[in-house]
């Protein structure tokens, strides 16, 4: 064989091991550099950040905007490694709480199942519009003007058709714990109740208000009227029922949670001065039901009105956790001279 043949091979082989090696280093610092970016924070901080992701946000935007906003150091490799880690179609649309010393693979971890940052808001059964509005500005989650206005809006669920125009949402706004989003505004908390309200509504329960003979918007005043009156299931069906005799006969319904609510007060019981007030709302001087719901009921009222329990009784009060039940005004006195006085 030919020597300059064989030293030139030699050269060949060496200059190729060489690039080799090169390249073999290349990938390796790339592959390095991947790694520690994935896993390393772009920055210290621990102050949080609401980032926010928009229905329609590609990869390329996200990346760029989590740049930008100093989240990590470069939106590139983010994109590479989403890419490369077929999450690039997984990111989700939400308000999200991210920090500058979080690593790239936790934020991504984040944006790809939807770990939006969000409120807890709880509402207590009987709770009136004022009394949630009170409470949303006291939690910094809305003020109680903002609220006060998106609860006058008209929106289009189908059980809202038989409000009256001009009532506000009072008896809509489904008492419950929700989780809402940290940049939600006041109309998004309202129209989160009345969703939660409708799916509430069963189908059988539907059937049932279609049956009782009264309009959805009459079964949830009363509902309301109930819900602040008694707070024991088994006492609600009985207190329906009173309160269906009285109607049935042109009783006045003599409610005091009524006029708790036109004098927003939690006081529960009113001097005779105090039930002469004028309002619509005043079942004292006006019979039949109020012009409208009292606050916003449980599903437990709504059933016992829809289900109450059939009795003689006309008169019922309650004392310590008690209610006691009458048939005639007579027996009615004598037990509040017995248990009240």
């Amino acid at each position: 064989m030919n020597k300059k043949f064989v030293q030139k091979h030699k050269k060949l082989i060496i200059i190729s091991a060489a690039a080799i090696a090169v390249m073999l280093i290349l990938i390796a610092s790339v592959l390095a550099y991947y790694v520690y970016f994935i896993n390393t924070p772009g920055g210290k901080s621990t102050s949080e950040v609401t980032f926010v992701v928009n229905k329609g946000d590609g990869v390329r935007k996200v990346s760029a905007d989590l740049a930008e906003s100093n989240i990590i150091s470069t939106d590139f490799t983010f994109m590479v490694y989403l890419k490369l880690s077929g999450l690039s179609s997984s990111i989700q649309a939400g308000d999200y709480k991210l920090t500058g010393n979080m690593s790239p693979k936790t934020i991504a971890d984040i944006l790809t199942k939807g770990k939006v940052s969000s409120k807890k808001m709880t509402i207590p059964e009987g709770w009136t519009i004022d009394d949630i509005g009170t409470y949303l500005e006291k939690e910094k989650i809305a003020t109680k003007a903002d609220f006060d206005t998106a609860t006058k809006k008209s929106y289009g669920n189908d059980f809202l058709s038989d409000k009256p125009a001009g009532q506000d949402l009072e008896g809509y706004l489904f008492p419950d714990t929700y989780q809402i989003s940290a940049t939600a505004t006041a109309d998004d908390i309202v129209k989160l109740m009345l969703a939660n309200f409708g799916d509430k509504l069963a189908p059988e329960i539907r059937a049932a208000i279609k049956g009782s003979g009264m309009s959805a918007y009459e079964v949830i005043t009363l509902a309301s009227v109930v819900e602040r009156e008694v707070a024991k299931p088994e006492d609600r069906k009985v207190v329906a029922g009173i309160f269906e005799n009285r109607l049935n006969v042109g009783m006045a319904l003599e409610s005091c949670a009524t006029i708790q609510y036109i004098l927003k007060s939690n006081e529960e019981r009113f001097s005779y001065e105090q039930t002469r007030v004028e309002s619509p709302y005043n079942t004292y001087l006006y019979p039949g039901l109020p012009v409208g719901p009292i606050g916003n009921p449980g599903i437990d009222s709504i059933n016992a009105v829809l289900f109450p329990e059939k009795s003689s009784y006309l008169y019922f009060f309650s004392s310590d956790g008690t209610t006691y039940y009458s048939k005639t005004l007579d027996e009615h006195e004598e037990k509040i001279a017995k248990y009240l006085n």
